[in-house]
């Protein structure tokens, strides 16, 4: 069990702020350049597959270096840079098939909602979730949380609320029973459930 100083010192960190800052500078893309953001996304989602195949096949030292300081260990012998892949796809189909407000908006939920979940769930979580019990509840209901807070900035508050609380929800259970990867899974549920809710 990681201890709270070593977290906010080392590996897990690295990974959650990676977490939110790409997701910001995606929302930012959307934004300030949306005619664009396909184009760079799809690029970006092209780079890192590329990336994930060079790494695995290839290993070269520099690159499996960069690697090591985000990618878990298995995922770096099996998949290597599996979260830019997913979280680059994540983005595209978010892009893809929502509008540019919803697309931040999930997005958002993706960037603070899954961050935040994971860290207070590691160390204040203490209820597990009944349908999943590798997730605390603490954590999802922070998730929810900082989601909602996040996308607030995009689309109105109940809008936010929803599909942060389903995007989280969907993420609490993922795992158990789809097998899908949370970074793509989180925004399209999240995108879905916004656009429901804004047509009607």
């Amino acid at each position: 069990m990681v201890s709270q100083k070593e977290f906010f010192t080392g590996f897990e960190l690295r990974r959650k702020l990676a977490h939110m800052l790409v997701g910001c500078a995606f929302i930012m893309l959307i934004n300030l350049f949306y005619e664009y953001s396909l184009v760079v996304i799809s690029l970006l989602f092209a780079g890192a597959t590329l990336t994930s195949a060079v790494a695995r096949y290839k290993r070269p030292k520099l690159l499996i270096r960069f690697l090591e300081m985000f990618d878990k260990p298995h995922d770096l012998a099996k998949f290597p840079a599996k979260g830019a892949v997913f979280y680059t796809a994540g983005a595209l189909s978010a892009v893809l098939f929502f509008p540019q407000d919803i697309a931040s908006a999930s997005i958002a939920v993706l960037a603070f909602g899954d961050s935040i979940s994971h860290i207070v769930g590691r160390f204040y979580g203490k209820t597990k979730v009944i349908v999943n019990e590798k997730k605390l509840l603490e954590g999802t209901i922070a998730g929810i949380i900082a989601g909602t807070i996040a996308a607030s900035f995009f689309v109105s508050f109940p809008i936010s609320f929803f599909g942060a609380a389903f995007g989280m929800m969907a993420e609490a259970v993922e795992l158990e029973y789809l097998g899908l990867d949370d970074n793509v899974f989180i925004p399209v549920v999240s995108g879905i459930v916004m656009l429901v809710l804004i047509s009607l």
